[in-house]
């Protein structure tokens, strides 16, 4: 499989997010749920604690694409969805998930504040669409 990134010269490049993603010859596509900071037992473990629920939520998305025999270098699209976004935020949200995303190729990213989750407590959920 061949994943292709390019960050356009005339469009803003930003850290742990491409511009584009193209993929060619991938066997599988794996488009996971959205995932939450929650335990196996559904109980939101961090609520109220945007940084915290970043991080656990990411660490759901490791799981879930672990299942699949996937791994977050796999990632080429990611939608991020945030209850009352403050663009203040998005440096650290950005950060967080730099510390998870293939840095030489992210997949591409799009963040999306939202009034409420399915959930009280959540702060944040991540969907994510892999290839392999």
């Amino acid at each position: 499989m061949n994943r292709n990134v390019i960050n356009p010269q005339d469009l803003f490049v930003g850290k742990a997010f491409s511009q584009t993603v193209a993929v060619e010859g991938a066997a599988r596509w794996i488009f996971v749920s959205g995932q939450i900071d929650c335990d196996a037992q559904g109980k939101v473990r961090n609520p109220g604690d945007l940084a915290a629920q970043v991080r656990g939520t990411l660490d759901n998305l490791v799981i879930a694409l672990a299942a699949q025999g996937a791994t977050m270098a796999d990632l080429v699209k990611v939608n991020v969805y945030i209850v009352d976004l403050d663009p203040s935020q998005t440096a650290a949200i950005r950060d967080i998930r730099a510390e998870y995303f293939d840095a030489e190729q992210p997949p591409a990213v799009t963040l999306v504040g939202i009034d409420r989750l399915s959930m009280d407590g959540l702060l944040v959920e991540i969907e994510a669409v892999a290839a392999r």
